[in-house]
């Protein structure tokens, strides 16, 4: 009996697994196409008349299919994915995204000269090169990190770029300015030759002025002796010259009376004697 229940219960897990399976809703062909059809409606598409002029100047990625593969009726939708979160993140000005369908004839022949031996694939360029072919997994999140590395990248060399062409702008107009110069006749040129090997004067050395000894300095400069006689006949006449100096006159006044000659008086005696009266 034991045996009996391992059993069913073995068929039991058994059956419910597969049921699990069953119940798992399988993509048909018919929406694949679908959704590949319904993305196609907003993906920007290339022709090959109009190729090598849209992808001449800047960073381009293109995907080559073909509507009829399911590889690419898988990676359509995620393309379209790629395309509005590269517009979202405002990458558009950076790089350009783009669909190339390779199931005419005409565009068969264009495909197999860009290289195409496989749908779907993927290839960068770079102002009309082609620069790499991406092998990475067909996931929106991992192809927009490596349009990010690209669009890094790109910049990068454009900046290096316009140094090296500055740099070379300037290297071309020296060397237009030096052809353009007036060039020196023979004649000109032997006298410069003279002059360059004519000898240079060697330049003087300075005059250092000559240095006395000790003993003409010992000579001219002589001591002075003190004549104390002499000293004492200036101090007599300053003493004499102060001596004789009289204060100065002064002035009469501006206004002051006419002087005229004084005559002498004659001298008259006042007795002292009392006076007596006469009766």
């Amino acid at each position: 009996m034991k045996c009996i229940n391992k059993l069913f219960y073995l068929a039991l897990i058994f059956a419910l697994a597969i049921s699990s399976i069953h119940a798992v809703p399988k993509e048909t062909e018919e929406s694949r196409k679908l959704k590949a059809e319904s993305a196609d409606r907003h993906i920007r598409f290339i022709s090959p008349a109009e190729f090598s002029v849209h992808i001449n100047k800047g960073l381009w990625i293109i995907m080559f299919g073909a509507n009829w593969c399911k590889y690419t009726q898988r990676l359509t939708p995620k393309w379209l994915g790629l395309q509005t979160r590269i517009r979202a993140e405002n990458l558009a000005k950076d790089i350009n995204i783009a669909k190339v369908e390779c199931n005419k004839d005409n565009n068969m022949d264009f495909c197999t000269s860009q290289g195409v031996d496989g749908f779907p694939t993927i290839y960068v360029y770079e102002n009309g090169k082609k620069y790499e072919e991406y092998l990475g997994n067909h996931e929106v999140n991992e192809m927009f990190t490596y349009v990010q590395e690209q669009v890094a990248r790109f910049k990068s060399e454009e900046v290096v770029e316009e140094v090296v062409t500055v740099y070379v702008e300037e290297v071309v107009y020296a060397q237009e300015a030096e052809d353009n110069k007036p060039r020196k006749s023979s004649k000109d040129e032997a006298q410069e030759h003279q002059e360059e090997e004519k000898p240079k004067p060697k330049p003087q050395a300075k005059q250092i002025p000559h240095q006395r000894k000790q003993e003409d300095k010992n000579k001219q400069q002589k001591p002075r002796v003190k004549d104390n006689n002499n000293h004492r006949k200036r101090e007599r006449d300053n003493d004499n010259k102060v001596k004789t100096k009289q204060p100065p006159k002064a002035a009469p006044p501006k206004y002051a009376p006419p002087k005229f000659p004084t005559k002498e008086l004659p001298k008259t005696t006042i007795s002292t004697k009392a006076s007596k009266c006469c009766c």
